[in-house]
């Protein structure tokens, strides 16, 4: 379960300071020809989108935020379209060369809707296309756990303060964050919003083998995204590239 029904420039202003823009193009970009076709599984605001569509590709997001999905359409953007709805109950009308999904949104999904996801997104991709996975994996959540945490985002004259309260059920392999948004803009005015979202903790071995039984084939694994190789300690962020089993059949 997740909310993020907030003003979604308040989200850009947060994001900036926790994902690297331009490294993410990049990287992205490196995995499609000029001119295809992209889809972005939990876009957000549509941050990477505008990006890749001001690139030439042709771009589709999915979020279920509807906040999220009005700035994203307001802010525009060359050869972008977006659809409001959950990334496992998106039908595409056409393949796509390269589909990814960052910033943990495989970990918002509970665990029973992570097969089905991935086999759909299998049938999204056209022969030759490629999936991007970024999610939050073990250690990234027993390295960042804390029970409350205050942050502090600037920009443009808008202040964001966000307090969370952390909790993990660990029978559940389960991270619930609570987060209340107290945002002082550039008039003075002061709104809050509230923001939750339960998240699973995945594990690497766990991803992996759900890309082979659904019909994918791993053909690489970064540490972020300047392609750095993965870390032997297994901490910090795992980015997996994946392509279409040729000979899978289900």
């Amino acid at each position: 379960m997740s909310s993020f029904e907030f003003p979604g420039e308040y989200y850009e202003i947060m994001r900036r300071d926790f994902r690297p823009l331009a490294a993410e193009t990049e990287f992205l970009a490196s995995f499609v020809a000029p001119g295809g076709r992209v889809l972005d599984l939990g876009c957000g605001t549509g941050t990477n989108l505008r990006e890749l569509g001001a690139r030439g590709f042709s771009c589709v997001g999915v979020d279920q935020s509807a906040s999220f999905i009005d700035y994203a359409r307001k802010a525009g953007g060359p050869g972008v379209a977006y659809v409001h709805g959950k990334a496992e109950e998106f039908v595409a009308d056409a393949p796509f060369d390269l589909v990814y999904s960052l910033f943990m949104t495989l970990n918002y999904l509970p665990r029973q809707e992570l097969r089905p996801l991935l086999e759909r997104t299998r049938k999204h991709l056209s022969p030759g296309g490629r999936l991007v996975l970024e999610f939050g994996h073990l250690l990234n959540f027993v390295e960042n756990y804390q029970p409350h945490t205050v942050a502090h985002h600037r920009a443009e004259g808008v202040l964001i303060t966000r307090l969370a309260r952390q909790s993990v059920n660990p029978h559940a392999a389960n991270w619930r964050n609570e987060e209340t948004l107290l945002v002082r803009g550039p008039d003075g005015q002061v709104a809050m919003y509230d923001n939750f979202f339960d998240q699973s903790v995945l594990t690497g071995p766990e991803v992996r083998e759900l890309l082979t039984e659904t019909g994918f084939t791993v053909t690489a694994e970064y540490g972020g995204f300047r392609k750095e190789p993965a870390p032997g300690h297994g901490r910090g962020p795992l980015v997996i590239v994946a392509a279409p089993t040729e000979e899978f059949t289900a």
